[in-house]
């Protein structure tokens, strides 16, 4: 074990909101297990400021930049993010140096159950990726939703099923977890309440997650110190780096960001020497493609699982993203 002794706390880098807070002292945490003293710095960004929608204010790095550019002038040692909120293209002079466990991949919907949802209710998420995945789960059974974006923190969104702004939200289970108001004693159970709200962690055959999501990212300057580096190494966990390469190499070599209609979500089911088995499920909304030299046509969402080998988790997900490319050019012709 790494036994250099700092002489200051690790600064911590993250967001001012709630939820991002609650991820800080997870670091925080962990840290402290090995007797490393930190401290919080908490960042306004963007996203934080402009209430516009996501997919209006561009969406990729809203929540990241702000935090990243206190990394470049060294008043923070380490970003706190949420991975799915990370631009996938690398930044020269950054670099993620720890993925920590990763927590529940799954989303919630918050003020209905499933079964409970009837025609014209209204569904608020601000993630086209949340929004296709829903319609089409209702069209299938010959539901009319009716999705409104919204923004917000956990709590605003709640709130909004309070009021009767809309009928339900979808959130991430892991920041209700993080959070603490859904226990981990409630993981099997797919009826729940949350905040006093009648609620349903989705299974992944309804609602796949953002690529990367339930995933933090420790991101450093290439400048950190060897000191402050080893610690923070020391919290990578193996499996959800290599998980969170594949998802988020698949997005990458769509050429997508944070707020694409796509849904992934990648397991290692075993390992091999330095090859490691893999599984790779996503959904992809066809509108993602608009960008593209040849414009493709509207149509159905794609599906995808893929299972196979690979040394490079992240290669793994860039190859069936271009297969994933290469039907849709097909069915355009």
């Amino acid at each position: 074990m790494y036994t250099a002794r700092l002489t200051r706390p690790i600064r911590l880098g993250a967001r001012r909101s709630a939820l991002a807070r609650a991820q800080a002292n997870q670091v925080a945490a962990a840290l402290a297990i090995d007797g490393i003293d930190s401290s919080f710095v908490g960042v306004t960004t963007a996203g934080d400021i402009d209430q516009r929608h996501l997919t209006e204010i561009g969406g990729t790095g809203v929540f990241v930049s702000a935090v990243r550019d206190a990394l470049r002038r060294g008043e923070i040692d380490v970003a706190v993010h949420s991975l799915k909120d990370l631009p996938t293209a690398p930044a020269d002079d950054l670099e993620i140096i720890a993925i920590p466990a990763r927590e529940d991949t799954r989303d919630v919907l918050v003020g209905r159950r499933l079964d409970d949802l009837a025609n014209g209710d209204r569904v608020g998420t601000g993630a086209p990726r949340r929004a296709m995945q829903i319609l089409e789960w209702a069209a299938g059974r010959g539901l009319r939703l009716d999705v409104v974006p919204i923004r917000g923190n956990v709590d605003t969104r709640i709130e909004r099923v309070r009021e009767g702004q809309v009928d339900a939200v979808i959130l991430a289970a892991a920041g209700l977890r993080r959070l603490g108001v859904l226990g981990e004693s409630e993981a099997m159970i797919r009826e729940i309440v949350v905040k006093q709200l009648t609620a349903q962690i989705l299974d992944h055959q309804v609602m796949l997650p953002a690529p990367g999501q339930g995933a933090l990212a420790l991101e450093i300057h290439r400048s950190l110190s060897i000191e402050i580096r080893h610690h923070l190494a020391a919290l990578d966990n193996s499996v959800a780096r290599a998980e969170s390469l594949v998802e988020r190499g698949f997005l990458a070599a769509l050429e997508a960001g944070c707020t694409a209609p796509v849904g992934a979500h990648a397991t290692i089911t075993g390992v091999r020497g330095t090859s490691l088995d893999l599984t790779l499920t996503a959904v992809i909304g066809r509108t993602l493609l608009s960008n593209l030299s040849e414009p493709i046509k509207a149509g159905p969402v794609l599906r995808l699982e893929a299972h196979g080998s690979s040394m490079d988790p992240q290669q793994f997900g860039a190859t069936y993203a271009g297969e994933v490319l290469a039907k849709l050019r097909e069915r355009n012709v």
